[in-house]
């Protein structure tokens, strides 16, 4: 199977449900980006790690590194190898220096391990592929695709049906509109 290198850019959450966060990966060989869902749990540690900052006491996943260090197995690489219904599966490849084990697990757990080891985070080239999108270099500019009769209220709705149907895409377009709305 081909990987493709990807990285974490940003957490994203959601507006109607915002117990909802969508962790954006990015394939810059590709110019694509890749929405995962993930919980607010997963959300606020990997905003964490992306800041560096540390919890006021161990979180899961360094428990997870603690037991790996205990059994002197070292966390080489993430790979996130598929896409199915809805949900994206994850191996941490680890090592004892000699063999290589696959363990599986969650995507957004995997790219919290990868992220404060500083490992890579690989994707199978057929997963980026089918969930990925390419966000536009010259957007258009947001006013003139607003129309008078569009309200922040049919705009929310709009989002929702964005939402449900997992189309990330135009549901940051429509963010982008509200905030753009409520700014004027």
């Amino acid at each position: 199977m081909k990987y493709i290198k990807v990285y974490p850019t940003e957490v994203i959450q959601g507006f109607t449900d915002t117990s909802m966060f969508v962790l954006m990966l990015y394939d810059p060989m590709g110019n694509r980006k890749v929405p995962v869902m993930i919980g607010e749990h997963e959300a606020e540690m990997i905003i964490l790690e992306q800041e560096r900052r540390q919890a006021r006491r161990p979180m899961t996943y360094e428990l997870i590194l603690s037991i790996l260090d205990a059994f002197a197995l070292t966390l080489k690489l993430v790979r996130i190898d598929r896409f199915d219904e809805g949900i994206f599966y994850a191996t941490l490849v680890v090592s004892d220096g000699f063999n290589e084990k696959n363990i599986d697990a969650r995507a957004s757990d995997a790219v919290v391990l990868a992220l404060h080891q500083s490992v890579d985070i690989e994707m199978a080239e057929q997963v980026v592929q089918d969930t990925s999108f390419t966000p536009q270099d010259n957007d258009i500019e947001l006013g003139t695709t607003l129309s008078s009769s569009e309200t922040i209220e049919d705009l929310e709705e709009e989002l929702r049906q964005c939402e449900e149907n997992e189309d990330y895409e135009q549901a940051e377009e429509i963010m982008k509109k509200i905030d753009k709305m409520r700014k004027e």
